[in-house]
């Protein structure tokens, strides 16, 4: 009675129910490959789903940074276009604009109104232009001369010397009224303006006297003018002082190998401003007249008279960051040629008109 006890606990221990109770078995080969189908089956719909948003979210979001690009740099060129020239209230032609500044200069070429819009091949720039990184060949550089938006007011009349300037300099500014040492400055009545490197500074009982000597770089090559008889080399009280700026702007690589507009702003280093634009062309308007339509667009290595140059169309060529927007290279159209990609990246043309409103008649 004992060990028949004793069994039965055991069988109970161990899971047995009794004699007629069958061994629990596994899948069969044909069970297992069946299960093991249908589960291929099924991640291989959820990987393609997986692409498929993927391929889709990398093309929104090329598309995205492509749209942005595009925008911001049609922006940035039309902004510094749009003042080409603006040396002040004067209506300024080359009799009343007088440059001061030595012939040769850092910038490559003078400040005056010829000047203050070109284009160049990346092959033809000016002697004193120097860009780090280098353009990309066969690409135009722009740049633009124009005075900063900010300027200061003329206290009293200038003397052979010295131009004096109310005292106003802005909050978190080192700068007296805005005006650092050998900055590039414009001093303009509406009659007249005078360029001319600030080269140096002195701050008095609320105003401060520019200097206008030689020495500096590129320095000035006429340093005595003003207080005499001599109307153009006289400025009125309550005339504006402003700082010249001279900006470039090009297509170069950046160290990843990736193509970009780049900015450079006087003697400043160059900045890549915008990853992405791949090239730029330029057309020019241009006419010989007071209208102030232009009469024809030129390219701008056509012997372009920049004289009298007073719009430009630019068409701004922008590419996808990665290599995988699309699946088909792409055809699209630049500059007046129809171009097929050698990548798989989304391009796309962004055009505009714009007018340089200073040289407008």
């Amino acid at each position: 009675m004992k060990v028949t006890l004793k069994r039965q606990r055991l069988n109970m221990y161990h899971g047995f129910k009794g004699p007629h109770m069958k061994r629990q078995v596994g899948f069969s080969i044909v069970e297992l490959m069946v299960a093991i189908t249908l589960g291929i089956v099924l991640m291989t719909g959820v990987v393609q789903m997986f692409v498929s948003s993927k391929s889709v979210f990398t093309t929104q979001q090329g598309l995205s940074r492509l749209q942005e690009t595009g925008r911001l740099a049609v922006d940035y060129l039309a902004r510094d276009i749009r003042q080409a020239g603006y040396f002040g209230c004067a209506d300024v032609t080359a009799w009343n604009l007088k440059n001061s500044l030595n012939n040769t200069n850092m910038y490559g070429s003078n400040f005056s109104l010829e000047n203050s819009l070109r284009v160049y091949a990346d092959n033809a720039l000016p002697a004193g232009l120097v860009l780090d990184p280098a353009p990309v060949d066969d690409t135009p550089v722009l740049i633009v001369q124009t005075a900063n938006e900010r300027s200061v007011s003329v206290s009293r009349v200038n003397t052979a010397n010295q131009v004096f300037v109310d005292l106003t300099t802005p909050p978190g500014e080192d700068c007296p009224s805005g005006i650092c040492e050998n900055d590039i400055v414009v001093a303009a009545d509406c009659d007249k303006a005078i360029i001319f490197q600030a080269t140096g500074l002195a701050e008095m009982a609320g105003e401060v006297a520019i200097s206008h000597a030689a020495g500096a770089d590129p320095g000035n090559a006429r340093t005595v003018w003003g207080g005499g008889d001599a109307r153009q080399d006289t400025i009125d009280v309550g005339a504006e002082v402003f700082s010249l700026n001279n900006v470039v702007y090009y297509i170069a690589e950046d160290g990843d190998g990736a193509l970009g507009l780049y900015q450079k702003v006087q003697n400043n280093p160059a900045f890549q401003l915008l990853r992405g634009v791949e090239n730029i062309n330029y057309t020019v308007g241009i006419t010989n007249d007071d209208d102030p339509q232009a009469d024809v667009f030129l390219d701008y290595d056509a012997g372009v008279d920049w004289g009298n140059a007073v719009a430009i169309r630019m068409d701004v060529l922008v590419q996808t960051p990665d290599d995988n927007a699309t699946v088909d290279k792409q055809t699209y159209d630049f500059a007046g040629e129809e171009v097929t990609a050698d990548d798989n990246r989304i391009r796309q043309v962004f055009s505009t008109t714009v007018g340089a409103r200073p040289r407008l008649p």
